[in-house]
């Protein structure tokens, strides 16, 4: 039996929710690393590159700096936060708060089982199953102004 289709009030209060989550704070924890990610798309779609910066506990620093294919800004902003998600798994990384500055992404993972942004249901999906190989993590939204260290890190991989 399939699930009925979400009507629209459905859809918008659960974007609604998932807005205010977006921007509510984490706990702080003494044992939970963060981590910051960021994609760009050169032209827009084009070229793309990622990165992302992980900080631990114990002051740890892991950067991630690659080319990613082609594809749109979705796409990059998808694939900064996979690896930095697939970082923290291979790491043994068990509590993570992971910012970014794509509201669409932080958005669509917080939406839950409510259908996200067209054309990135892959993406969504595998950053929501390496969520669930973790103890606790949660992803939340915050201004580029504030995402300084992996938007240079996602520039220097299309730069190189």
């Amino acid at each position: 039996m399939t699930a009925p289709p979400f009507t629209p009030r459905a859809l918008a209060q659960a974007r609604a929710a998932a807005e205010k989550l977006a921007r509510r704070p984490v706990p702080p924890s003494p044992s939970a690393w963060r981590g910051w990610f960021d994609g760009s798309a050169t032209p827009n779609p084009g070229r793309l590159g990622i990165g992302a910066l992980l900080l631990g506990p114990g002051g740890e620093r892991i950067e991630i700096s690659r080319r990613a294919g082609e594809g749109s800004s979705g796409d990059a902003e998808y694939l900064a936060l996979i690896a930095l998600l697939e970082t923290a798994v291979e790491t043994g990384i068990r509590e993570l708060a992971a910012y970014g500055d794509s509201q669409v992404v932080v958005q669509d993972v917080l939406m839950g089982e409510v259908p996200g942004a067209k054309g990135l249901e892959a993406h969504r999906a595998r950053v929501l199953a390496l969520m669930a190989r973790l103890d606790r993590v949660a992803v939340r939204w915050l201004p580029r102004h504030r995402n300084g260290d992996a938007d240079a890190l996602s520039q220097r991989a299309i730069a190189a």
